[in-house]
């Protein structure tokens, strides 16, 4: 097993950053799934690339923020990527990700970071995340 990527998953409460995470690591997500608002968690995924290498990647989990909130700093420390969560129905949260990238950008360590982008159309629709660093 070679490096551990650092993945901090971000954007506004309630977008559905952990759904997101819980269906395309452990596929156990349904329409009865009670979910409850994340404080913070890390989830390990060992994740086999097309070229036969695995790779362990370190997802965190964020809280949810709002608009004009800032990233805790050990995140911008930490962080080879971030994947930024938005919903499509809510505008709102378009704008919250345009602020946490604006201020990642501006305080991040000078280490060069990943960006992805996921939008979550229906809560409980099939979501595939391709993770490339």
């Amino acid at each position: 097993m070679g490096k551990i990527s650092k993945v901090v998953v971000c954007g506004m409460k309630g977008v559905g950053k952990t759904t997101i995470l819980e269906q395309v690591i452990y596929g156990n997500i349904t329409e009865k799934t009670e979910l409850h608002p994340t404080i913070e968690d890390i989830y390990v995924a060992n994740i086999e690339s097309d070229k036969g290498t695995k790779e362990k990647v370190r997802f965190y989990d964020t809280a949810g923020g709002t608009t004009n909130q800032q990233l805790p700093r050990h995140y911008l420390v930490l962080a080879d990527g971030y994947l930024l969560v938005y919903d499509t129905a809510n505008r709102n949260s378009l704008d919250v990700l345009i602020s946490l990238k604006k201020d990642i950008d501006k305080n991040k360590d000078k280490k060069e970071v990943s960006f992805f982008l996921q939008t979550l159309v229906m809560y409980f629709a099939m979501l595939h995340l391709v993770l490339c660093f």
